[in-house]
């Protein structure tokens, strides 16, 4: 009965699957199979836990059968368009935010995790060699890293 009820799930699934251009940054055009909506989207920084954390989370969800958008296994190198991101994670059913030592220091990362507060899905906020306390009140390493964003105008101290 079980194997029944899931049949239905997995055919809407694949009626969203669909191959799309995908624009590249330089200047190249490429086909990114695409695979509308992600059950989830995975928010990290890269040089802290691509091959870790992120790729072990990735692996998991994506063995128990969920659709899992982690930009190393979706997009080709020289591919990036901020909208098809923003798209994924706006369809997305729930989001992970990977904090890392270095994560604050990206401003994309910054960027998408304001996009996700934006969207109203469910965060679910992994904690990787920080505290959530550095995170929460930009203590540490979150502090310095505030502090340099808002040094070179990046950011105004409402918007940190």
């Amino acid at each position: 009965m079980a194997s029944t009820s899931r049949q239905p799930q997995v055919e809407l699934r694949h009626a969203f699957e669909e191959v799309a251009p995908y624009a590249s940054t330089s200047g190249r055009s490429a086909m990114l199979v695409k695979k509308l909506p992600y059950d989830v989207f995975i928010n990290h920084r890269g040089p802290d836990v691509k091959h870790t954390l992120a790729a072990t989370v990735y692996n998991t969800l994506t063995g128990m059968g969920l659709r899992v958008f982690l930009d190393s296994q979706k997009l080709e190198l020289g591919d990036f368009l901020p909208t098809e991101i923003e798209d994924v994670m706006r369809g997305a059913s729930f989001h992970i935010a990977i904090f890392s030592p270095n994560y604050a220091q990206s401003p994309w990362c910054l960027a998408e995790l304001s996009f996700m507060l934006r969207t109203g899905v469910q965060i679910v906020p992994f904690f990787y060699d920080v505290q959530p306390d550095d995170v929460r009140y930009a203590k540490g390493v979150y502090a310095d890293a505030f502090s340099r964003h808002k040094m070179k105008g990046r950011y105004s101290t409402e918007k940190l």
